[in-house]
């Protein structure tokens, strides 16, 4: 079964990105497909530890983030990780209420 998994926080060096990239390692050990997402522009550890799984994603956007649901309904088998910067809640919170996700997750 695949998964969305958002690995956020408001506050910075609490672990964030080593946990996605923890995830990110899991699943490759396992052979388990994902792609990844980064949001954090101004370390991008996760897109550069794991060239090749994980992009950069604006979550500045709505754009940006429907990039993250794309990626997920192109291949529904894989896995989806987004490594979320300090300070995303307000914009994330705000595209999954307008985007309707969860119902849209539930079909």
């Amino acid at each position: 079964m695949s998964s969305l998994n958002f690995i956020g926080g408001e506050k910075g060096g609490v672990g964030k990105s080593v946990t996605a990239r923890l995830l990110a390692q899991y699943f490759i050990d396992r052979s388990k497909p994902f792609v990844g997402f980064d949001t954090d522009r101004s370390h991008s550890s996760f897109t550069r530890f794991y060239q090749g799984f994980a992009s950069p994603v604006v979550v500045d956007s709505f754009e940006g983030l429907d990039t993250v649901v794309e990626g997920f309904e192109r291949n529904p088998e894989q896995s989806v990780i987004v490594d979320l910067a300090a300070q995303t809640l307000a914009p994330l919170s705000r595209w999954i209420k307008e985007s309707d996700l969860f119902p849209l997750f539930k079909e």
